[in-house]
């Protein structure tokens, strides 16, 4: 299965940039890794700087020194004069040259990632432990980049499973994510929250089955786990998307998100009513002039509680109908605003 890596980018013009996530998209074929862009720097894999500028030039020169583990490539137009070991990509930005070039950053850092997986990760050997109280062909923990799986994806990866996890300091939460809630007496709801966001590291995972819930919770109450999944949803995104999900794909909501108990937030009350019709995400950013970060979170929490459906890709964006307002009852043009 190919890995999800992340690409961080510097001093890169809007254009550019946004140029950029488009080619992206062409990397979800790729055998080895898929690549999307990611706004924190920490977890990308790859870091990518415009090293025309005065001030790229420096970073990259910063970044070579601190010997960093991400795999460094250079926007230029010239190809020497670089620090070893940096990648070249050629202005100006074309898909024909960024392919490769990350097909070879997919490379060097899977190859880094191997060498230095013990040393990075010592507590590794415990997931031996793992690996004998569940089967790994049902139990289906989706990477969200190499080397970080969270909990919140084990979860959506299995939702017709039962699942219990035990923390590092031994609490256990039991979750159904089937029926959207959870069942623990240690851990209160703002915990849950952490833990949903937290990655899998040396926390134990293991499927309850259906016959046994009833015994394995008994005298503990059922707890509403929408909220918590909600939450967690849109701390890990980051403004990346999900995997499985696309910038050119159309959307649209299956059902309204209850915003009363999920948070009323002023641009996912906007997104909820458009959505409702359906459309990309450009489109939404566009039409509600809103940072395309954000509306990716909405779209992933949407995701995570099985409120998005998917509609394939658009033969074209949705664009205003011809207005005729004179002749549209009141109702009708405030259903039109709400989507319905």
């Amino acid at each position: 299965m190919p890995q999800r890596l992340q690409l961080f980018t510097s001093y890169l013009s809007r254009s550019n940039e946004l140029t950029l996530k488009v080619f992206l998209e062409l990397t979800k074929a790729d055998e080895v890794a898929s690549w999307e862009h990611t706004n924190n720097q920490e977890t990308a894999a790859a870091l990518l700087v415009d090293a025309d500028s005065e001030e790229g030039r420096l970073q990259l020169k910063d970044w070579a020194r601190e010997n960093k583990r991400q795999v460094l490539i250079a926007f230029s137009g010239r190809t020497e004069g670089f620090p070893e070991n940096v990648l070249v990509l050629p202005r100006p930005l074309r898909s024909a040259e960024l392919v490769p070039v990350l097909r070879q950053a997919s490379k060097q850092f899977l190859s880094r990632f191997q060498e230095q997986k013990e040393q990075e990760f010592p507590q590794a050997p415990q997931s031996s432990s793992l690996d004998e109280k569940i089967d790994t062909k049902k139990i289906d923990a989706t990477s969200a980049s190499v080397g970080v799986r969270r909990v919140l994806e084990v979860l959506y990866g299995n939702q017709n499973k039962i699942i219990k996890i035990i923390d590092r300091v031994g609490r256990s939460v039991i979750f159904d994510i089937e029926h959207r809630r959870y069942y623990t007496t240690n851990l209160v709801k703002m915990e849950i929250e952490d833990l949903l966001a937290s990655p899998i590291g040396n926390m134990q995972i293991e499927e309850v089955h259906h016959n046994q819930l009833a015994k394995v919770v008994q005298n503990l109450k059922a707890q509403d786990l929408d909220v918590p999944l909600w939450t967690a949803a849109l701390a890990i995104s980051a403004g990346h998307l999900f995997d499985g999900l696309s910038l050119t794909e159309s959307y649209r909501l299956n059902r309204w998100p209850d915003l009363k108990k999920l948070g009323q937030d002023p641009l996912h009350l906007k997104l909820t009513a458009l959505l409702r019709r359906g459309g990309n995400i450009g489109y939404f950013a566009d039409h509600l002039k809103a940072p395309v970060e954000d509306v990716i979170d909405f779209i992933n929490a949407c995701r995570t509680l099985g409120y998005l459906e998917y509609q394939g890709k658009p033969t074209s964006v949705p664009g205003k109908k011809p207005s005729n307002t004179g002749k549209r009852s009141l109702f009708s043009r405030i259903r039109s605003r709400l989507g319905i």
